[in-house]
């Protein structure tokens, strides 16, 4: 039977879908309802694919999308595997695989899809194989492998393009159509005949032939001729060129002659003696009228097994999704003015860490990389900071010494404290057994609330004298910490109230200017009344703060927690420790952050408190101490998408911490420990240290933003900042680490794929561009990466210091850009991958 233009694909009864291994010399237009993929095993073809033309090679792989015209030439001797895979078949398995095209052609792919290429060629190898062994499980091994091909197929190589199909609404006419053509090829048929035919004009059938098959119909005519005539001059060695060109519906000889010549580049005399089958061979009584010749498949598979050894020594890498976004900016927009509220706030664990040399040296390097104003801590009258004693009348004491340094470097580095005004000195407490952190803080009320105003006062009082009083008006004074859980304020709410009313009229008894904000409270507690009843009993007494403190850990439930552990606190002194150490679960929601704000300035406009500043003093990813996704990548991606997510939605955001160097747990004796901290110990950044490095160097006017990038300037200097954030998978999220390790802690991601973000710049100045590209990936600028590369050492020398520190920053790419009338930036991101390109123009 002569294969018409719409092929009728078969299976195998024992497989849905078909596998063969052929040999091309000429395959007409045609269609057929299947996914076709053509790996070609050796020599050479051209496929047409409406009316694209692609050559390909050894080696390539070729889709070819259901119901899409398309023609196959054998431009030399050649074996292929072809994959024809029924659109039924992918229904039952793929939703929604109507709605997908795919644009893979292994000659022109991009490098991000080389491994996902790779990885599917072994996969249609490995099928060959199997289908001729045909072992246990045989169809089961099939279908997972060619389901395992379309799933990267959709990862990576799924088109923005759904044009080029056959229109279903015509198919029943263009098969009539084609059949009519496939029987008569012969005679002298033409489209006036056919028009008549099916009642149709003349000039309405020829448009409609060539939108659905992509030919003219003479051209189509003509392919269908020369098939048929060249399976005949293959079969019969002595058969005159005249003869069997007449006998296929040419003209003549020569009409054939160059048909052939166009398609094929070379005589038939050339071609018959290049391609006819040696007569001695068993290649000659083989069927030879399909359009894929069949032959001795030995040397097919010699090859296949060739292919599965090369591929045996290749690692096996997890094939990511490839999503494209494109954004059109107008570089030339004015923009609006950003104040970068974020560079506001740094913190530390407790005022005495600031007096430690190596989280001042830490400082140091953070403020040449990307300043601060304020920087803000705990347990500024922890016993740490000897400010606070009684003699033995009980008379209050008071130093400053300690207080005095650590302002004192502070402000020579450009820091202004925001001081948080507590806990209580142990001498003052009313509860001296009631403590929180390794190094104890004492949480209990004052046992004298006179005492307490004494020591408020003195302190002001002795910063204003030695800094000046504007001076300190412009610092922040922060009142207690996280009131709402009984860890950190065991006292009553009444108590609360009193004291910070205390506390309130002594700050602005000595200075109205003077800033004091609260409650500091976790905004993921799901109950507001600790808020709405503070600023309730403010109000009665006229003593509303002047700023806003808000706390933000990212688990939904983390008061439910602390409230069932905290019960067992009395008998079991190491349960906060275990607290803070062990994870339990993070949010599944990756917009957290800015939704919960989101409803917390909205109770604060509610409260008629829309003009007080907000500030954000701590906030991280987890609250956990020992999580270990701390230290990875991920922290880069967090800290970009949160920052850029809430940009100046409020007066400062207090990442916590700084450093990994804080004492409110034992530390670690591991580096990478999963530290809350920018910088690990030894002054080592990480990760989320350089995302903050990327963005301070974004400019102060705001052309464009949106979901992975930020456009930015200063001046006629541009910045484009893109980032690729994935989120915790369900399991992660549900506390359970079983899959991830100290040297293997990618494993807990959703959702990871390539991400290419292409920003489009409109209205940019012509000339030339100096383009500095940054780059924080698992290989640049990633220390814990580079630490489990060299083998992960529990205990690290100067030399391995160094080395992690030197060898762990951003890739740095630096190149001209010549720009004419815009430019495409483009950004390539693995999953949690953060960049910075900078633009500015060249004299």
């Amino acid at each position: 039977m002569k294969t018409s233009i719409f092929e009728l694909v078969e299976t195998a009864d024992d497989l849905p879908f078909d596998v063969s291994l052929h040999r091309v010399n000429y395959v007409p237009s045609h269609w057929h309802n299947s996914v076709e993929i053509i790996f070609v095993l050796s020599g050479n073809l051209e496929v047409t694919v409406g009316t694209e033309r692609h050559t390909i090679t050894e080696g390539d792989v070729f889709v070819i999308n259901s119901s899409h015209v398309h023609e196959v030439i054998g431009l030399d001797m050649n074996i292929i595997a072809t994959f024809l895979i029924p659109m039924v078949f992918l229904k039952e398995n793929i939703k929604g695989i109507e709605d997908i095209q795919f644009e893979c052609n292994s000659s022109a792919v991009r490098p991000e899809q080389k491994s996902g290429l790779d990885r599917i060629r072994q996969m249609l190898a490995e099928m060959v194989e199997l289908k001729q062994k045909k072992g246990e499980a045989y169809e089961l091994d099939m279908g997972i492998r060619m389901l395992a091909v379309f799933s990267m197929l959709i990862k990576q190589f799924k088109s923005s393009e759904n044009g080029g199909a056959i229109n279903e609404k015509y198919m029943e006419r263009m098969l009539r159509i084609i059949n009519y053509i496939d029987e008569h090829y012969n005679e002298p048929i033409t489209l006036q005949s056919i028009a008549k035919k099916e009642f149709l004009s003349v000039p309405y059938l020829s448009k409609f032939f060539s939108e659905n098959i992509g030919l003219n119909f003479q051209a189509y005519l003509t392919s269908i001729r020369l098939k048929n005539a060249v399976e005949e001059l293959l079969r019969h060695e002595d058969l005159p060129i005249a003869d069997l060109a007449l006998s296929h519906g040419f003209p003549n000889a020569k009409s054939f002659y160059t048909a052939f010549k166009n398609k094929y580049r070379m005589t038939p005399h050339e071609y018959r003696k290049q391609y006819r089958p040696d007569r001695e061979t068993e290649a000659k009584k083989q069927d030879i009228s399909s359009n894929y010749l069949q032959f001795n498949q030995s040397s097919a598979l010699g090859i296949i097994r060739q292919y599965l050894r090369r591929t045996e020594s290749l690692e096996v890498e997890t094939i990511q999704a490839i999503e494209t976004k494109t954004y059109e900016v107008n570089a030339s927009a004015p923009g609006r003015k950003m104040k970068h509220t974020w560079k506001n706030l740094i913190t530390i664990g407790k005022a005495q860490e600031g007096l430690h040399a190596d989280v001042q040296q830490q400082l140091i390097y953070v403020q040449q990389n990307c300043p601060f104003r304020y920087l803000r801590f705990h347990g500024i009258f922890d016993d740490g900071m000897m400010v606070y004693d009684e003699d033995e009348e009980g008379r209050p004491r008071y130093n400053f010494r300690l207080v005095d340094q650590l302002f004192d470097f502070m402000l020579s580095i450009g820091l202004k404290p925001f001081v948080e005004l507590g806990f209580m000195p142990s001498a003052l407490a009313s509860d001296p057994g009631k403590t929180v952190f390794y190094r104890a803080s004492f949480t209990s009320p004052p046992k004298s609330l006179d005492k307490w105003c004494g020591l408020i006062d003195n302190f002001l009082r002795h910063c204003m004298n030695r800094y000046g009083a504007a001076e300190v008006e412009s610092w922040r004074f922060e009142f207690w910490n996280e009131p709402e859980l009984n860890v950190f304020w065991p006292g009553s709410v009444q108590e609360y109230h009193e004291l910070y009313l205390a506390t309130y009229r002594i700050v602005k008894r000595l200075s109205a200017g003077l800033k004091i904000g609260a409650p500091g409270r976790i905004i993921t507690v799901t109950s507001p009344e600790t808020a709405t009843n503070f600023f309730a009993f403010c109000r009665k007494h006229d003593c509303l703060p002047d700023f806003i403190p808000l706390h933000f850990y990212p688990h939904e439930e983390i008061e439910k927690r602390i409230q069932q552990e905290e019960a067992e606190l009395e008998q079991d002194e190491d349960l906060y420790r275990r607290l803070l150490e062990k994870f339990g679960g993070i949010s599944p929601n990756p917009d957290f952050l800015r939704e919960r704000l989101a409803i917390e300035l909205q109770l604060l406009a509610d409260q008629g408190l829309s003009g007080r500043e907000v500030y954000m003093t701590e906030w991280n990813s987890t609250a956990y101490h020992r999580e270990l996704t701390n230290d990875t990548l991920y922290k880069a991606a967090y800290i970009a998408k949160n920052i850029l997510d809430n940009l100046d939605s409020i007066d400062g955001f207090g990442y916590w911490v700084l450093s990994d160097n804080i004492e409110e747990t034992f530390p670690s004796p591991r580096l990478f420990h999963g530290g809350l901290g920018l910088i690990a110990q030894y002054g080592i950044p990480k990760p989320a240290m350089h995302a903050y490095r990327l963005l301070g160097k974004l400019g102060e006017t705001l052309i464009a933003r949106g979901d992975g990038y930020i456009v930015a300037a200063r001046g006629d200097t541009f910045q484009i900042m893109t980032y690729n954030y994935c989120h915790y998978d369900d399991l992660y999220a549900l506390g359970d680490t079983s899959f991830i390790d100290e040297t293997h802690r990618y494993n807990g991601f959703k959702e990871e794929k390539i991400l290419k973000i292409d920003i489009a710049l409109s209205g940019l100045p012509q000339g030339a561009y100096r383009m500095v590209t940054l780059t924080i990936t698992r290989k640049h600028g990633s220390s814990y990466d580079k630490w489990v590369e060299m083998g992960a050492p529990e205990s690290l020398t100067a030399e391995d210091i160094a080395y992690l520190k030197q060898s762990s920053s951003p890739l740095r790419e630096v190149q001209v850009l010549n720009v004419e009338n815009g430019t495409v930036v483009g950004s390539t991101l693995k999953p949690h991958e953060v960049q910075l390109i900078e633009l500015t123009p060249m004299v």
